[in-house]
Formats: structure tokens, C-alpha cells, sequence
């Protein structure tokens, strides 16, 4: 459909337009060589050649001594006795020695102010703790002021952290979390298979050498120094035993290891009932261990994790005879991880030793900040395949989703101060992870603009495990449109209409599947082009050609048409029928045909659980449709905890169009498992039928406001192969009394139950061409 017909349909009658022409871009010119441009290329170039050596001599440096001393040093088991020396590895790559535990600093100051205000030593303490900020690298003198049962630590000038006191019995009212209905997937930036560490793995860790121990996904030799992490203190965690990524009490994530107290790591004055520092500090090491794992330090130059500030965390220690006169084991349950407003975890923890609880860690965080010298402007540091710096990284898309867009400077010039801009979704529908390239200028809209956008794929992906192990049109769809938003955004649509509300919606496109491929634990490349620039009075429209690529090739392909409204040419859809209430087709038949069949499928999950099950009350009505080749009506209510609401968007909740097209999908698959057309198919799986073209179209929306969603498919074609079945439909989505989706050619190949194989050729039945 063109520009000029959308636009019709929006009522904008006898108003002129411009449509951009649908032609490439200039080609830019070569720089000649000798030029001033290409001696500034030449010197950058020779600069960062000299520091790629640079840094891979400390890589090769920073492994040999890994291996020396996986070789030739067995680790050492930690003492299990107080007053024992603790176990070391040699720092052959660290002459300078670790850096001060600033953490740790702050709380023996805090423990030395109590001790002074005479408090009263028990095996039992509950203490609440706020960190504020971090002392200075270089020791500076510490003061702890104290407000009654309240200590602050401060450095003179900013306070670091409060600590207050309390009595037996207040762990009981902390607030206690909840357990997600829907926990979010792991989003691990870099991948590994190393989920457990021993000593030395730390020691690596704490030099530098991330890569060694983890694997070749976290490199960043080819960064400056001043861009790496920061060296870690002085470990007191003996070795990692699990890291799980979907584990704990939360789902979220388990770590799992061993600490040792020993009268070494703390003052010759410091009693056993004041271990407590060190207990935090433990977990705190544990979290960054985590974080760093996750690979959140690959977009944060010269990270340091820190903890949390202006986050209240509970400390409760149950037995503090116990701690240093017995290994600790740590049981670490992450609560919270994300990478907005900057990456962190937050976590509960349970320590015990001989077998019982000796302390309770609640809400406990960290944070990994910048070199306090590169934080504004914020310096990219994340890289994309193959080994270039990305435009637009994790943290970048995050503020897209989470945050306030103007405050992204991506786009110079443009500040909005509306609260509803157009954004990325939140959560597990962000199906975004960073801009590899991008080939644009800001605030031209220049035809052929183009970017190659990137998504991690996770190992096992919600959107499969909740589709019965297939890849759902949804998620497809989703990997495909939101990297066109932010093409957009960048070209300045983010910066429209300032101090108006301004929404991104999908209007129609065209997909085609052309091979299967193995999504999980794969990066998918996602290739947008801008064909089309429209200006509207109130809103734009933007065309764009669209393809997926893995290994190096397209498996999905199209092209698709967003718009950016303001609310005042939002509220002028009036649906696909001119703002008519045109009921389903089953509404229209009178008499009722005979052979109507209702069922309930809401506990039915062949065809979708969990945020995939969109099937409630469905009627049957077999032989019934526009083909007279089967008919499928379903419906359910629009619930206001329904889960997409949060995550598509923020401050502009709505339910995603692609969700109403899989409901459709899943209506024509149960169509064909409750008539019988699949008895012959042993534990059937639906998936997307290669070569076939879906079509769509939406006029509408639906928000938290209405009551119901319904959806009709007309059966058009079914064809078998054996075992094989292809079920082609057509059909629509009503947003209660208003027709506001209209989808095309849903195709869907049935196959039994299987180890997925690759299939790159179309089924033997489906004509070539598709539809």
C-alpha cells in the first residue's frame, strides 16, 4: 500500500503531501590519497595499530602467567582455623599489587566508631546499610559521625555510607520481594560456558584477564588501557562453585561460592563479633564477580563496580562466633539485574557454615561505574562482529527503552520534553541489543539511510520455550521492526514535535520467511533501509526495505511502514471499515450454521503457555469461513495486568501488533488440531511456513482501556504431504466493537515432533512464489 493511500485513510483529505522519492542515496566519494582527510585516517589508523600490539603483549603476558600458575601451582586449600595465614596465587602481571577494598575501608571505620561508642558486642546484629558514594582510590582520613543508633562515614566532604543499628526482630519487617509471574530471560552480553571459578580464575579475573578465563566473546584488546577495567581488590571469596545464570530464588541468577575470615584480612583489634565488613565485602566481590561475568563491563569504560548507592541493603548476622572459625559458603539469589539507569545487581544472600545459617543478606548491590575522568561525554567502547566499535550500544538501547530518549545524544540539536517519544519495548520484548553501523544523517531523512542493527539471541529464548520449541511469528517480526524505529529516531523523528506527545506505530508490511535457522544462542543481524520520508501535518511516515541475516545471509525479508503521530492525529484511526462496526462472520450468518463448536483452550498449551497463551473461548465452525474451507472465532478479555503493557512501551502502554498476528496463527493451528485434519501427525509442531508472504495491516490499537480482543481466520487452503501439513489463512483482529488488524496469508507448515533440521528450500507443496 502507498503513502498517499495510508494517508487517505488516516482523513487527510485534499491535503498536499511530498513523498520523498524512492531512490538511493549518494554514493560518497573516495578520500584522495595525500588529501589532509587521509593523513588524519593515517594517523588514527597508525594509533590504533600501535595500541592493538600494546594490547595484545598484555593479553599473551596476562595468560602465560595464568597458565604458569594453573601448571605449576596447584591452589592451595584455604585454612579452616582462625589465625591461619590465607592462601595465595602469584601476581606476576600485578608488580604494583591490589587496590585498596574501598568498601571494605569504609565499614572497618564504621566497625572502629561503634567499638568506640561502646557498643555492646553480640553473636546476633542487624544492621540496615545505604551507601551514598566511594571513597578516593588514594587513602584519605575517614570520619564517622554519630547520630544515636546511626553512623555515617564520611570523607570530609561527602558522606559514603549510613549504617544504623537495630534490634532483634526487625529482619522480619523487611519488605519481601516478589517472585515474577514471568521472569525475564538472562541478557548476558558476551557469552560463556565457564560457570564455575577456582582460585586462580579469580586471581586472572582480578588482572585483567577476562578473556582468559572466560572466553573470546569478552576480548578488548584492541582498547586502550585507560579503557579497561579497573583492577580488583585483593580477593576473599576461595573459589566459585555454580554460577547460574536462571538460578536462585528468584530465577534471576545463583552464585554460589566459598570465603575464608581470617584474622589476616582485618585488624589485630578487630573481635570475631566484628566480622560483619568483611562479610559484605565477600558478597559484594561475588556480585562483581556476577556482573562481570554477565559481560556488563563491556560497554562501561574503565569499569570499577561499586556499590549501589542511595539503595538501603540489610545485614543481618545470626552467629558471629561461627564466621571465622569455619568456611563460609555464600548462596548468592539475584533479585534485580539490569543496565539502566547504569548496570547493576541486586541480590539477597544466605551464608552458612558447618551446615547452618550464620548471616542473611538482603538487597545488597553493586554498580559499575565509568573512570570517573571519561564519563561525560560518555565514551562507546562496546564492539560488534566483526571486532568495530558499535554506534549505538546496550546501554544506548536500554535509555531508548527505559529512560528519556533526549537525553540520548545520538541526535544533536533535537531535546524533547514530551513524556511519550517513540521508543524501544522494555524488558523480554526488547528485541534490540545495539547498533553495529549506520550509514545516516541526522536530522535529513535521507533516502537509502541504513543501519545494521545487532540481537543476541539468548540460549533458550522465551519466545520458543513458550511456542512449543518453534520460533513465533511474533518474535520474528519484533527482531525486524523495532531497529526500524531506531533508524528513525536517529534520523531525528525522536526530536519531532518536541513538547508533544509524539507515538511510534507500526502500520502495515510484508514478510517472507526464506529459510529455518537456528535462533538460539546466535547474533542476528538486522539490515534496515529507509525507502520513504513523509511529513504529515501532526505525525511522519517512514517506509523501510527490511532483512535478517545469520551467518553472513538473509532468512527473513520485507519491508514495513511506521508512523510517528502526535495525540491529535492518533485519535483520528477510525479502524479498517471507516469507523463501522462490520461484525465477524460468524455474527453475520443467520441462521447460526449447524455444526457451531465451542471450546475453552485457556489451559490448552500446544499452542502457546505462559505470554504465549493467547487462546481462551474459541468457536469452530468447520467447512464455515469465506472459503467455506473452515472458520475459527476467538476471543478474550483485555486484562489491565496483561503482560505486554509493561513492556511495550513505557509511559505509552499498548498491546503490540505482532501479538494480535500470532494469536491469529495459533487460531488457525487450533482450527486444524480440533477438526481432525492433524490425527495423523504425531505430537505436532507449528511453524512458519517457509516462502510463503504474510501480509498486514493495523488501524488501531489496544490499550488498557478497552474490554475485549477478538479474532477470526478463514481457513483458505490446507494441503498434506504425508505427514506434513500446510494451513493457509486469512484474518482479522477486532479491538471490541472496531476491525482494526487485517492479516493475510497466514501460513503454517505442521510437521511431527522432531530434532529441528535446517531447511533452506521450500515445501514440496507450496507453489513457487507463495501467494
Amino acid at each position: 500500500m502507498s503513502e498517499e493511500t495510508i494517508v487517505e485513510e488516516l482523513a487527510f483529505e485534499g491535503v498536499p503531501l511530498a513523498v520523498s522519492p524512492t531512490v538511493p542515496g549518494p554514493v560518497p566519494r573516495p578520500v584522495p590519497t595525500g588529501s589532509p582527510d587521509a593523513t588524519a585516517v593515517g594517523r588514527r589508523l597508525a594509533e590504533r595499530v600501535q595500541q592493538a600490539h600494546s594490547a595484545v603483549l598484555d593479553a599473551h603476558q596476562t595468560i602465560a602467567a595464568w597458565q604458569l600458575a594453573r601448571t605449576s601451582r596447584p591452589d592451595p586449600p584455604r585454612p579452616a582455623v582462625q589465625g591461619a595465614a590465607p592462601s595465595t596465587v602469584p601476581r606476576a602481571w600485578m608488580p604494583e599489587g591490589p587496590p585498596t577494598d574501598s568498601p571494605l575501608v569504609v565499614l572497618r571505620s564504621a566497625t572502629a566508631a561503634m567499638r568506640a561508642t561502646n557498643v555492646p558486642p553480640e553473636d546476633s546484629t542487624v544492621i540496615t546499610l545505604t551507601w551514598h558514594g566511594e571513597a578516593q582510590p588514594e587513602p584519605v582520613p575517614l570520619h564517622t559521625d554519630t547520630f544515636g543508633a546511626t553512623w555515617r562515614v564520611s570523607d570530609g566532604e561527602h558522606t559514603l555510607a549510613e549504617l544504623t543499628l537495630h534490634q532483634a526482630g526487625y529482619a522480619e519487617q523487611w519488605p519481601q520481594r516478589a517472585v515474577l509471574r514471568f521472569p525475564p530471560d538472562p541478557r548476558p552480553l558476551a557469552r560463556t560456558s565457564v560457570h564455575a571459578l577456582t582460585a586462580t580464575d579469580l586471581e586472572v579475573l582480578g588482572g585483567g584477564g577476562f578473556a582468559a578465563v572466560f572466553g573470546s566473546g569478552f576480548r578488548q584488546d584492541d582498547l586502550p588501557s585507560s579503557a579497561l577495567p579497573a583492577r580488583w581488590p585483593a580477593r576473599l571469596l576461595d573459589d566459585v562453585t555454580v554460577i547460574d545464570p536462571r538460578g536462585g530464588q528468584y530465577t534471576r541468577g545463583r552464585l554460589c561460592g566459598t570465603a575464608y575470615l581470617s584474622a589476616s584480612h582485618s585488624s589485630a583489634t578487630e573481635g570475631r563479633e566484628q566480622a560483619w565488613p568483611e562479610l559484605i565485602a565477600a558478597v559484594l566481590e561475588a556480585l562483581r564477580v556476577y556482573a562481570f561475568h554477565q559481560g556488563f563491563h563491556l560497554c562501561v569504560r574503565g569499569a570499577r563496580a561499586v556499590p549501589l548507592p542511595g539503595h538501603p541493603a540489610l545485614v543481618e548476622v545470626l552467629h558471629a562466633a561461627t564466621l571465622r572459625e569455619a568456611p563460609l559458603h555464600l548462596d548468592v539469589s539475584v533479585c534485580e539485574a539490569g543496565l539502566f539507569p547504569q548496570p547493576h545487581l541486586i541480590a539477597d544472600c544466605l551464608i552458612t557454615a558447618d551446615g547452618r545459617p550464620v548471616a542473611r543478606l538482603r538487597d545488597l548491590g553493586v554498580a559499575l561505574q565509568a573512570d570517573p575522568e571519561t564519563i561525560a561525554p560518555r565514551q562507546r567502547i562496546r564492539m560488534c562482529a566483526p571486532r568495530e566499535q558499535a554506534l549505538v550500544d546496550e546501554l544506548d538501547t536500554a535509555m531508548m527503552a527505559e529512560g528519556n530518549p533526549s537525553k540520548l545524544d545520538l541526535t544533536p540539536g533535537k531535546q524533547a520534553t514530551a513524556q511519550v517519544r517513540p521508543r524501544l519495548p522494555r524488558g523480554d520484548l526488547r528485541m534490540m541489543d545495539r547498533a553495529a553501523r549506520g550509514d545516516l544523517t541526522p536530522n535529513e531523512y535521507r533516502i537509502g539511510a541504513s543501519g545494521v542493527g545487532e540481537y543476541d539471541v539468548p540460549e533458550d529464548p522465551w519466545f520458543i520455550r513458550e511456542n512449543n520449541g518453534c520460533v513465533p511469528q511474533l518474535a520474528l517480526m519484533e527482531v525486524a521492526l523495532q531497529p526500524a524505529g531506531l533508524l528513525s529516531g536517529l534520523s531525528g523523528v525522536k526530536g519531532e514535535y518536541p513538547d508533544q506527545n509524539l507515538y511510534c506505530r507500526n502500520l502495515e508490511g510484508r514478510f517472507r520467511l526464506l529459510r529455518q535457522t537456528e535462533l538460539p544462542a546466535t547474533t542476528v543481524e538486522q539490515h534496515v533501509t529507509l525507502r520513504s520520508h513523509t511529513p504529515l501535518p501532526g505525525g511522519i511516515l517512514h517506509r523501510y526495505d527490511i532483512e535478517l541475516h545469520t551467518g553472513g545471509s538473509p532468512f527473513y525479508t520485507g519491508e514495513a511502514v511506521h508512523g510517528f503521530f502526535t495525540s491529535a492525529l492518533m485519535a483520528q484511526q477510525q479502524g479498517l471499515d471507516g469507523g463501522k462496526y462490520v461484525p465477524p462472520w460468524l455474527d453475520r450468518q443467520n441462521p447460526t450454521p449447524p455444526d457451531v463448536r465451542r471450546l475453552d483452550l485457556s489451559e490448552d498449551t500446544r499452542l502457546g503457555s505462559g505470554r504465549l497463551a493467547l487462546l481462551e473461548e474459541v468457536t469452530i465452525v468447520p467447512g464455515g469461513g469465506e472459503h467455506g474451507a473452515g472458520y475459527l472465532l476467538c476471543s478474550k478479555p483485555v486484562r489491565n495486568d496483561d503482560w505486554f503493557f509493561e513492556h511495550h512501551f513505557l509511559h505509552d502502554p499498548v498491546m503490540p501488533g505482532s501479538a494480535g498476528v500470532q494469536m491469529l496463527y495459533q487460531a488457525a493451528s487450533a482450527y486444524a488440531l480440533h477438526t481432525g485434519l492433524l490425527d495423523h501427525v504425531p505430537d505436532p509442531r507449528f511453524s512458519i511456513a517457509v516462502g510463503e508472504e504474510l501480509l498486514w495491516s493495523y488501524r488501531g490499537q489496544i490499550l488498557r482501556e478497552h474490554q475485549r480482543v477478538r479474532g477470526e481466520v478463514h481457513i483458505r487452503d490446507v494441503r498434506q504431504d504425508g505427514q506434513r501439513v500446510l494451513i493457509l489463512a486469512d484474518g482479522s483482529v477486532w479491538r471490541d466493537d472496531l476491525r482494526i488488524y487485517q492479516v493475510d496469508n497466514i501460513a503454517i507448515d505442521v510437521r511431527p515432533a522432531q530434532p529441528p533440521a535446517v531447511q533452506s528450500v521450500r515445501p514440496s507443496f507450496v507453489p513457487e512464489g507463495g501467494r
